[in-house]
Protein backbone atom coordinates (compact mmCIF):
# COMPACT_ATOMS: atom_id res chain seq x y z
CA UNK A 1 0.00 0.00 0.00
CA UNK A 2 1.46 3.44 -1.32
CA UNK A 3 2.16 5.65 2.16
CA UNK A 4 0.61 8.68 1.91
CA UNK A 5 2.30 12.50 1.01
CA UNK A 6 1.52 13.68 4.27
CA UNK A 7 3.30 10.80 6.90
CA UNK A 8 6.18 11.56 8.18
CA UNK A 9 9.08 9.39 7.21
CA UNK A 10 10.16 6.70 8.69
CA UNK A 11 13.31 6.86 10.99
CA UNK A 12 15.87 5.46 8.91
CA UNK A 13 14.58 8.05 5.96
CA UNK A 14 14.72 11.08 8.62
CA UNK A 15 18.08 9.67 9.59
CA UNK A 16 19.30 10.19 6.08
CA UNK A 17 17.81 13.30 5.59
CA UNK A 18 19.93 14.94 8.15
CA UNK A 19 22.76 13.14 7.20
CA UNK A 20 22.12 14.98 3.56
CA UNK A 21 21.79 18.30 5.98
CA UNK A 22 25.58 17.68 7.63
CA UNK A 23 28.15 19.65 5.66
CA UNK A 24 31.94 19.20 6.75
CA UNK A 25 34.00 21.88 6.31
CA UNK A 26 37.76 21.95 5.73
CA UNK A 27 39.43 25.19 6.48
CA UNK A 28 42.32 26.70 8.51
CA UNK A 29 40.45 29.00 10.62
CA UNK A 30 41.69 28.16 14.15
CA UNK A 31 42.37 31.52 16.00
CA UNK A 32 40.37 33.31 18.78
CA UNK A 33 38.94 35.45 15.71
CA UNK A 34 38.60 33.31 13.51
CA UNK A 35 36.93 30.72 15.51
CA UNK A 36 34.02 33.11 16.13
CA UNK A 37 33.60 33.62 12.60
CA UNK A 38 33.29 30.59 11.82
CA UNK A 39 31.14 29.87 14.83
CA UNK A 40 28.73 32.25 13.51
CA UNK A 41 28.29 30.94 9.85
CA UNK A 42 27.56 27.67 11.79
CA UNK A 43 24.73 28.96 13.86
CA UNK A 44 23.36 30.71 10.74
CA UNK A 45 23.16 27.29 9.04
CA UNK A 46 21.51 26.07 11.48
CA UNK A 47 19.06 28.38 11.60
CA UNK A 48 18.15 27.03 7.89
CA UNK A 49 18.65 23.32 8.88
CA UNK A 50 21.97 22.68 7.87
CA UNK A 51 24.89 21.54 10.30
CA UNK A 52 28.42 22.79 10.08
CA UNK A 53 30.63 19.55 10.94
CA UNK A 54 33.78 21.07 11.67
CA UNK A 55 37.10 19.69 9.90
CA UNK A 56 39.42 22.94 11.04
CA UNK A 57 43.57 22.07 10.32
CA UNK A 58 45.88 24.75 12.80
CA UNK A 59 48.52 26.37 10.78
CA UNK A 60 48.64 30.06 9.51
CA UNK A 61 48.83 30.30 5.93
CA UNK A 62 46.66 27.38 4.96
CA UNK A 63 49.64 24.89 3.90
CA UNK A 64 48.73 22.34 6.51
CA UNK A 65 45.03 21.93 5.28
CA UNK A 66 45.91 21.92 2.03
CA UNK A 67 47.85 18.95 2.24
CA UNK A 68 45.08 17.27 4.62
CA UNK A 69 42.63 18.44 2.00
CA UNK A 70 44.74 16.18 -0.86
CA UNK A 71 45.52 13.89 1.42
CA UNK A 72 41.56 12.84 2.55
CA UNK A 73 40.47 13.62 -1.27
CA UNK A 74 42.97 10.60 -2.52
CA UNK A 75 41.65 8.29 -0.33
CA UNK A 76 38.22 9.11 -1.22
CA UNK A 77 36.95 10.75 1.97
CA UNK A 78 37.03 14.29 0.98
CA UNK A 79 35.07 17.06 2.86
CA UNK A 80 32.22 18.50 1.25
CA UNK A 81 33.32 21.90 1.64
CA UNK A 82 36.70 23.13 1.93
CA UNK A 83 38.68 26.59 1.78
CA UNK A 84 40.30 26.66 -1.43
CA UNK A 85 41.47 30.54 -2.05
CA UNK A 86 42.49 31.90 -5.47
CA UNK A 87 44.91 29.69 -7.49
CA UNK A 88 44.72 27.08 -5.37
CA UNK A 89 40.61 26.97 -6.73
CA UNK A 90 41.24 27.04 -9.65
CA UNK A 91 43.65 24.21 -9.78
CA UNK A 92 40.82 22.26 -8.03
CA UNK A 93 38.21 23.23 -10.53
CA UNK A 94 40.41 21.96 -13.66
CA UNK A 95 40.76 18.70 -12.36
CA UNK A 96 36.66 18.55 -12.19
CA UNK A 97 36.59 18.31 -8.04
CA UNK A 98 34.27 20.94 -7.61
CA UNK A 99 30.51 21.71 -7.94
CA UNK A 100 29.19 23.81 -10.16
CA UNK A 101 27.70 26.81 -8.30
CA UNK A 102 26.09 28.92 -11.51
CA UNK A 103 22.70 28.51 -10.51
CA UNK A 104 23.57 29.92 -7.25
CA UNK A 105 25.10 32.58 -8.45
CA UNK A 106 22.22 33.03 -10.87
CA UNK A 107 19.42 33.39 -8.83
CA UNK A 108 21.32 35.63 -6.28
CA UNK A 109 22.33 38.22 -8.86
CA UNK A 110 26.36 37.68 -7.70
CA UNK A 111 27.42 39.08 -11.03
CA UNK A 112 25.62 41.98 -10.08
CA UNK A 113 25.97 42.49 -6.11
CA UNK A 114 29.94 41.11 -5.91
CA UNK A 115 32.83 43.01 -7.04
CA UNK A 116 34.31 42.24 -10.18
CA UNK A 117 37.87 41.32 -8.57
CA UNK A 118 35.17 38.75 -6.47
CA UNK A 119 33.73 37.34 -9.43
CA UNK A 120 36.73 36.68 -11.35
CA UNK A 121 37.98 34.72 -8.75
CA UNK A 122 34.80 32.42 -8.22
CA UNK A 123 35.12 32.00 -12.24
CA UNK A 124 36.76 28.82 -13.93
CA UNK A 125 35.95 28.37 -17.58
CA UNK A 126 32.90 30.08 -17.40
CA UNK A 127 31.44 28.66 -14.02
CA UNK A 128 30.98 29.31 -10.54
CA UNK A 129 33.17 27.16 -8.10
CA UNK A 130 33.29 28.89 -4.70
CA UNK A 131 30.97 31.18 -2.58
CA UNK A 132 33.19 33.83 -1.30
CA UNK A 133 33.17 34.85 2.17
CA UNK A 134 35.71 38.00 2.37
CA UNK A 135 38.13 40.12 1.42
CA UNK A 136 41.45 40.84 3.55
CA UNK A 137 43.83 44.11 2.96
CA UNK A 138 47.22 42.66 3.22
CA UNK A 139 49.53 45.42 3.04
CA UNK A 140 48.69 47.32 7.08
CA UNK A 141 50.88 48.61 9.35
CA UNK A 142 49.79 48.32 13.08
CA UNK A 143 50.65 50.64 15.67
CA UNK A 144 50.07 50.50 19.16
CA UNK A 145 48.46 53.22 20.27
CA UNK A 146 48.39 53.10 23.59
CA UNK A 147 52.91 53.03 23.69
CA UNK A 148 52.63 55.68 20.99
CA UNK A 149 50.77 57.83 23.41
CA UNK A 150 52.34 57.46 26.24
CA UNK A 151 55.82 57.96 25.15
CA UNK A 152 55.30 60.58 22.59
CA UNK A 153 56.38 59.76 19.69
CA UNK A 154 54.93 60.66 16.26
CA UNK A 155 52.65 57.64 14.89
CA UNK A 156 54.60 57.38 10.89
CA UNK A 157 53.31 57.41 7.92
CA UNK A 158 56.70 56.69 6.26
CA UNK A 159 59.98 54.53 6.73
CA UNK A 160 62.02 57.73 8.26
CA UNK A 161 59.13 57.94 10.63
CA UNK A 162 59.14 53.99 11.37
CA UNK A 163 63.01 54.20 12.04
CA UNK A 164 62.68 57.38 14.08
CA UNK A 165 59.75 55.84 16.34
CA UNK A 166 61.61 52.70 16.21
CA UNK A 167 64.64 54.64 17.93
CA UNK A 168 62.44 55.99 20.68
CA UNK A 169 60.67 53.15 21.20
CA UNK A 170 64.22 50.87 21.89
CA UNK A 171 64.94 53.86 23.59
CA UNK A 172 62.13 53.38 26.55
CA UNK A 173 62.78 49.31 26.88
CA UNK A 174 60.15 48.57 24.00
CA UNK A 175 60.90 45.97 21.26
CA UNK A 176 59.75 47.79 18.64
CA UNK A 177 58.30 45.28 16.15
CA UNK A 178 56.79 42.23 16.63
CA UNK A 179 57.91 39.55 14.22
CA UNK A 180 57.94 35.81 13.20
CA UNK A 181 60.77 33.81 11.33
CA UNK A 182 57.67 31.16 9.91
CA UNK A 183 57.44 31.09 6.58
CA UNK A 184 54.52 32.34 5.42
CA UNK A 185 55.08 35.44 7.92
CA UNK A 186 58.03 36.35 6.74
CA UNK A 187 56.69 36.02 3.02
CA UNK A 188 53.94 38.29 3.71
CA UNK A 189 55.42 41.25 5.37
CA UNK A 190 58.11 41.10 1.99
CA UNK A 191 55.27 41.02 -0.62
CA UNK A 192 53.74 44.36 0.90
CA UNK A 193 57.45 45.75 1.12
CA UNK A 194 58.00 44.53 -2.10
CA UNK A 195 54.54 46.21 -3.65
CA UNK A 196 55.73 49.70 -1.57
CA UNK A 197 59.06 49.90 -3.31
CA UNK A 198 58.00 48.37 -6.37
CA UNK A 199 54.47 50.46 -6.75
CA UNK A 200 51.89 48.49 -8.21
CA UNK A 201 52.41 48.67 -11.86
CA UNK A 202 55.86 47.17 -11.48
CA UNK A 203 54.37 44.61 -8.80
CA UNK A 204 52.00 43.62 -11.33
CA UNK A 205 54.85 42.90 -13.68
CA UNK A 206 56.67 41.04 -11.28
CA UNK A 207 54.07 38.75 -9.78
CA UNK A 208 50.74 38.90 -12.28
CA UNK A 209 52.26 38.71 -15.45
CA UNK A 210 55.88 37.12 -14.07
CA UNK A 211 57.91 39.76 -16.21
CA UNK A 212 61.61 38.47 -15.91
CA UNK A 213 62.61 41.58 -16.86
CA UNK A 214 60.75 43.31 -14.09
CA UNK A 215 62.66 41.22 -11.91
CA UNK A 216 65.89 42.96 -12.70
CA UNK A 217 64.67 46.48 -11.07
CA UNK A 218 66.69 47.95 -8.30
CA UNK A 219 63.16 48.10 -6.21
CA UNK A 220 63.17 44.37 -5.66
CA UNK A 221 66.87 44.77 -3.55
CA UNK A 222 65.41 47.24 -1.77
CA UNK A 223 62.84 45.22 -0.88
CA UNK A 224 65.23 42.81 0.44
CA UNK A 225 67.44 45.46 2.28
CA UNK A 226 63.66 47.02 3.96
CA UNK A 227 62.73 43.15 4.90
CA UNK A 228 66.13 42.90 6.99
CA UNK A 229 65.81 46.13 8.33
CA UNK A 230 62.64 45.39 9.55
CA UNK A 231 63.37 41.83 11.17
CA UNK A 232 66.34 43.33 13.09
CA UNK A 233 63.42 46.15 14.37
CA UNK A 234 62.32 42.50 15.96
CA UNK A 235 65.69 42.31 17.99
CA UNK A 236 64.17 42.39 21.99
CA UNK A 237 65.88 45.27 24.38
CA UNK A 238 68.30 43.80 26.88
CA UNK A 239 66.80 44.06 29.84
CA UNK A 240 67.98 47.90 32.12
CA UNK A 241 70.49 48.67 28.75
CA UNK A 242 68.30 51.71 27.77
CA UNK A 243 70.18 51.03 24.66
CA UNK A 244 68.56 52.24 21.05
CA UNK A 245 70.74 50.03 19.30
CA UNK A 246 69.64 47.87 16.64
CA UNK A 247 71.14 44.25 16.41
CA UNK A 248 70.31 41.14 14.76
CA UNK A 249 66.98 39.63 16.00
CA UNK A 250 66.24 35.97 16.08
CA UNK A 251 62.46 36.01 16.28
CA UNK A 252 61.98 32.74 15.82
CA UNK A 253 59.05 30.84 14.12
CA UNK A 254 56.12 32.30 16.32
CA UNK A 255 52.69 31.77 15.56
CA UNK A 256 50.96 34.68 14.78
CA UNK A 257 48.45 35.03 17.16
CA UNK A 258 51.60 34.85 19.24
CA UNK A 259 52.44 38.19 17.83
CA UNK A 260 49.39 40.01 18.16
CA UNK A 261 49.10 39.21 21.79
CA UNK A 262 52.47 40.81 22.35
CA UNK A 263 51.06 43.77 20.06
CA UNK A 264 47.74 44.28 22.35
CA UNK A 265 49.70 43.68 25.54
CA UNK A 266 52.09 46.42 24.60
CA UNK A 267 55.33 44.42 24.64
CA UNK A 268 55.58 45.62 20.87
CA UNK A 269 54.49 48.24 18.65
CA UNK A 270 54.70 48.17 15.32
CA UNK A 271 53.12 45.06 13.35
CA UNK A 272 52.87 44.31 9.89
CA UNK A 273 50.63 41.94 8.50
CA UNK A 274 47.10 40.94 7.11
CA UNK A 275 43.69 42.47 8.77
CA UNK A 276 42.95 38.74 10.27
CA UNK A 277 45.10 40.94 13.08
CA UNK A 278 42.27 43.45 13.43
CA UNK A 279 39.67 40.36 13.85
CA UNK A 280 42.21 38.57 16.66
CA UNK A 281 42.82 41.66 18.18
CA UNK A 282 38.81 42.66 18.46
CA UNK A 283 38.25 39.36 20.03
CA UNK A 284 41.06 40.48 22.66
CA UNK A 285 38.76 43.12 23.38
CA UNK A 286 41.00 46.01 21.66
CA UNK A 287 39.09 48.56 19.55
CA UNK A 288 40.20 50.53 16.29
CA UNK A 289 41.15 53.90 16.38
CA UNK A 290 41.12 53.62 20.42
CA UNK A 291 44.06 50.90 20.75
CA UNK A 292 45.45 50.04 17.63
CA UNK A 293 45.81 52.31 14.33
CA UNK A 294 45.63 50.94 11.15
CA UNK A 295 47.87 52.32 8.61
CA UNK A 296 48.97 51.02 5.28
CA UNK A 297 52.73 49.85 4.64
CA UNK A 298 54.86 52.87 3.89
CA UNK A 299 54.68 53.77 0.21
CA UNK A 300 51.39 51.45 -0.51
CA UNK A 301 48.67 53.82 0.78
CA UNK A 302 46.76 54.29 -2.13
CA UNK A 303 47.44 50.43 -3.36
CA UNK A 304 45.10 47.20 -1.78
CA UNK A 305 46.63 44.05 -1.45
CA UNK A 306 44.40 41.69 -1.20
CA UNK A 307 43.38 37.59 -0.37
CA UNK A 308 39.84 36.63 -0.66
CA UNK A 309 38.52 33.65 1.20
CA UNK A 310 36.58 31.30 -0.77
CA UNK A 311 34.78 28.04 0.20
CA UNK A 312 34.38 25.07 -2.48
CA UNK A 313 32.03 22.97 -2.71
CA UNK A 314 33.68 19.37 -3.40
CA UNK A 315 31.32 16.93 -6.17
CA UNK A 316 30.28 14.07 -4.65
CA UNK A 317 27.50 11.83 -5.66
CA UNK A 318 24.55 14.55 -5.70
CA UNK A 319 23.35 13.42 -2.50
CA UNK A 320 24.88 16.65 -0.70
CA UNK A 321 24.38 19.01 -3.27
CA UNK A 322 20.68 20.96 -2.45
CA UNK A 323 22.61 21.29 1.34
CA UNK A 324 25.87 22.67 -0.51
CA UNK A 325 23.78 24.82 -2.43
CA UNK A 326 22.11 26.02 0.22
CA UNK A 327 25.09 27.09 2.02
CA UNK A 328 26.76 28.79 -0.91
CA UNK A 329 23.45 31.29 -1.09
CA UNK A 330 23.52 31.68 3.16
CA UNK A 331 27.64 32.49 2.40
CA UNK A 332 26.78 35.07 -0.18
CA UNK A 333 23.60 36.99 1.99
CA UNK A 334 24.33 40.70 2.72
CA UNK A 335 23.32 40.06 6.36
CA UNK A 336 25.99 37.86 7.21
CA UNK A 337 28.52 39.16 5.11
CA UNK A 338 28.53 42.21 7.39
CA UNK A 339 28.40 40.05 10.82
CA UNK A 340 30.90 37.55 9.68
CA UNK A 341 33.74 40.37 8.57
CA UNK A 342 33.00 42.75 11.10
CA UNK A 343 34.49 39.33 13.41
CA UNK A 344 36.70 38.02 11.25
CA UNK A 345 38.75 41.38 10.16
CA UNK A 346 38.02 40.90 6.76
CA UNK A 347 35.57 43.18 4.47
CA UNK A 348 32.46 42.38 2.59
CA UNK A 349 32.19 40.70 -1.08
CA UNK A 350 29.65 42.69 -1.52
CA UNK A 351 28.80 46.11 -2.94
CA UNK A 352 25.49 46.79 -1.73
CA UNK A 353 26.07 46.69 1.88
CA UNK A 354 26.45 49.35 4.83
CA UNK A 355 29.66 49.75 5.62
CA UNK A 356 29.10 51.72 8.02
CA UNK A 357 28.51 48.99 10.72
CA UNK A 358 32.12 47.65 10.43
CA UNK A 359 34.73 49.54 12.66
CA UNK A 360 36.86 52.71 10.93
CA UNK A 361 39.87 50.09 9.94
CA UNK A 362 37.36 48.23 8.15
CA UNK A 363 35.54 50.90 6.34
CA UNK A 364 38.73 52.35 4.76
CA UNK A 365 39.71 49.05 3.16
CA UNK A 366 36.14 48.29 1.96
CA UNK A 367 36.20 51.59 0.75
CA UNK A 368 39.51 51.86 -0.83
CA UNK A 369 38.66 48.59 -2.65
CA UNK A 370 35.60 50.08 -3.73
CA UNK A 371 36.78 53.01 -5.82
CA UNK A 372 37.35 52.08 -9.31
CA UNK A 373 40.71 54.11 -9.08
CA UNK A 374 42.44 52.05 -6.43
CA UNK A 375 45.23 49.49 -7.69
CA UNK A 376 44.01 45.71 -6.13
CA UNK A 377 47.42 43.81 -6.69
CA UNK A 378 46.99 40.02 -5.49
CA UNK A 379 49.11 38.74 -3.02
CA UNK A 380 51.17 36.14 -3.92
CA UNK A 381 51.79 34.43 -0.64
CA UNK A 382 48.05 34.00 0.11
CA UNK A 383 47.24 32.11 -3.19
CA UNK A 384 45.69 34.83 -5.21
CA UNK A 385 48.57 35.00 -8.07
CA UNK A 386 51.01 31.98 -8.28
CA UNK A 387 50.15 28.40 -7.78
CA UNK A 388 50.96 26.00 -4.84
CA UNK A 389 54.29 25.13 -6.03
CA UNK A 390 55.11 28.69 -7.75
CA UNK A 391 53.91 30.52 -4.13
CA UNK A 392 55.91 27.94 -1.76
CA UNK A 393 59.07 28.42 -3.77
CA UNK A 394 58.86 32.07 -3.41
CA UNK A 395 58.46 31.70 0.07
CA UNK A 396 61.14 29.16 0.93
CA UNK A 397 63.42 31.73 -1.43
CA UNK A 398 62.57 34.92 0.76
CA UNK A 399 62.53 32.96 3.93
CA UNK A 400 65.88 31.63 3.21
CA UNK A 401 67.12 35.43 2.89
CA UNK A 402 65.93 36.40 6.23
CA UNK A 403 67.18 33.65 8.29
CA UNK A 404 70.85 33.98 6.17
CA UNK A 405 72.68 37.73 7.23
CA UNK A 406 75.20 36.68 5.36
CA UNK A 407 73.32 36.31 1.88
CA UNK A 408 73.21 39.81 0.02
CA UNK A 409 69.75 41.48 -0.68
CA UNK A 410 71.43 41.05 -4.50
CA UNK A 411 72.11 37.41 -4.23
CA UNK A 412 68.57 37.24 -2.65
CA UNK A 413 67.75 38.98 -6.22
CA UNK A 414 68.92 36.99 -8.39
CA UNK A 415 67.50 33.88 -6.75
CA UNK A 416 64.30 34.65 -7.44
CA UNK A 417 65.10 35.92 -10.80
CA UNK A 418 66.85 31.76 -11.39
CA UNK A 419 63.12 30.82 -9.66
CA UNK A 420 61.28 33.01 -11.99
CA UNK A 421 62.85 31.28 -14.98
CA UNK A 422 62.69 27.58 -13.40
CA UNK A 423 59.21 28.13 -13.22
CA UNK A 424 58.43 29.31 -16.80
CA UNK A 425 56.24 31.71 -18.25
CA UNK A 426 52.65 32.02 -16.37
CA UNK A 427 50.30 29.93 -17.66
CA UNK A 428 47.37 30.65 -20.22
CA UNK A 429 43.96 31.23 -18.83
CA UNK A 430 41.93 28.30 -19.60
CA UNK A 431 39.57 29.10 -22.68
CA UNK A 432 36.25 28.28 -21.70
Amino acid sequence: MLQPLSAAPTAPAASALQANQDLNVLHWWTSAGERAAADLVAARMAEQGLRWVDGAVAGGGGGGAIKVLNERTLRGQAPQVAQLNGQALREWAELGLLLRLDGVAQRRDWRSTLFPQVMSQLNVREHVVAAPLGIHRINNLYLNLALFRQLKIEPPSDWAGVMRAASALRAAGITPVGFSDEPWQVATVFEAMLLGEAGPALYQRMVVQRDLQAFDDPALERSFKRLREWRNLAAPVSAGSGSNQIGNANPGERRWTELVADFAAGRTAMLISGDWVRGELGALGQEGGRDFECKAVPGTAQAHLFSIDTLAMLAGDGSKQPAQERMAELLGNATLQISYNRIKGSVPVRRDVPVDELDLCAQRSYRLFANPGTPRVPSLVHRMAFDEVGKNAFIETVHRFALDPNQTPAAAQRRLQALLRALGPRPPKALP
